[in-house]
């Protein structure tokens, strides 16, 4: 399920809005209404729509200073403005899009001219934001390949000489405790390895609409046996409603396996996991995962 995109309205003209309100929402557009510039930044601001409608004659601040003020703010700088005015004049659009505004359309306009200059600007945007992300990833990936690569070789080279010195000790020397010390850190090295790759291996992409407490249920049946082995029982305070986010299934399944596997890790024989979720607003959870474990020494909270 794909999430509705946002559109702010910002006109002082009531008749003009409740038009575009309509019409915008007949098409599949989520909207929010602004009725002067200061009503118009905050929204924007907290709201943070996917595209502003912007009129130019406004009360207390016009169009230009809104346009200015979106722009140079960090959080909303990158949202598309579409400037909406009657004035025709050539410096005067030539204002708007050296303020930053994306696009420019004058009244009285034609609906649909307007709809596809839109749906145009979003795309466009999204296509960018999508290229952005795919190099993002792809830098990660190296460089999380390069870091693995680099602390495999030596881990496996240490772990190879602590398993010959360990094996080599007669019983009883206290050196063979320390060569077991090595060879424990070793693996714990190695499985942090294995764990960078399978993060880079992690699936991009491919989001929709899920239900964090089935996906919670699904990382549960992927560790039962190693909580049946370690004895470890699991509470559930979880919220009433459905808590709906907008996520890829697997990679976030695999967030929940890996920080509940670090869990019973900390814990012995007998524990217990306790998992809750709290619905803070619309598509946004807060997903608590603690164990009866030992903790972190207080000493090394700060380090």
């Amino acid at each position: 399920m794909t999430m509705k995109k946002t559109i702010l309205i910002a006109d002082d003209n009531l008749d003009n809005i409740e038009l575009l309100r309509k019409r915008l929402q007949a098409v599949g557009y989520e909207t929010i209404e602004g009725y002067d510039g200061e009503q118009a930044v905050h929204l924007t601001q907290e709201k943070l729509p996917d595209l502003v409608l912007l009129d130019i004659m406004m009360p207390k601040l016009d169009g230009f200073a809104v346009c200015k003020i979106l722009k140079k703010n960090q959080g909303t700088k990158n949202i598309p403005i579409i400037m909406l005015t009657a004035k025709r004049r050539v410096p005067d659009k030539l204002m708007g899009l050296g303020l930053g505004a994306d696009d420019y359309v004058t009244k009285p306009f034609n609906f649909h001219e307007l709809l596809a200059r839109i749906n145009s600007l979003l795309k466009t945007i999204a296509e960018h934001q999508k290229q952005v992300e795919e190099e993002k990833q792809k830098a990660l990936d190296q460089m999380i390949e390069g870091v693995a690569h680099e602390v495999r070789n030596p881990v496996v080279s240490i772990g190879g000489f602590a398993r010959r010195l360990y094996e080599g000790l007669p019983e009883g020397d206290p050196k063979k405790k320390y060569a077991q010390i090595i060879l424990e850190e070793t693996e714990r090295l190695e499985r942090m390895v294995k764990d960078i790759f399978s993060f880079k291996m992690w699936p991009n992409g491919g989001k929709s609409e899920e239900d964090v407490h089935i996906l919670l249920k699904k990382a549960l049946d992927e560790v039962e046996s190693l909580l049946r082995e370690k004895q470890i029982h699991v509470e559930k305070e979880f919220a009433p409603e459905r808590p709906m986010v907008v996520v890829n299934r697997e990679s976030m399944i695999i967030v929940f396996v890996q920080v509940i596997t670090n869990a019973i890790d900390a814990m012995e024989s007998g524990g217990i996991l306790t998992l809750k979720t709290l619905v803070v607003e619309q598509h946004h959870v807060e997903v608590q995962i603690a164990d009866s474990g030992r903790g972190i020494a207080e000493k090394h909270l700060n380090s």
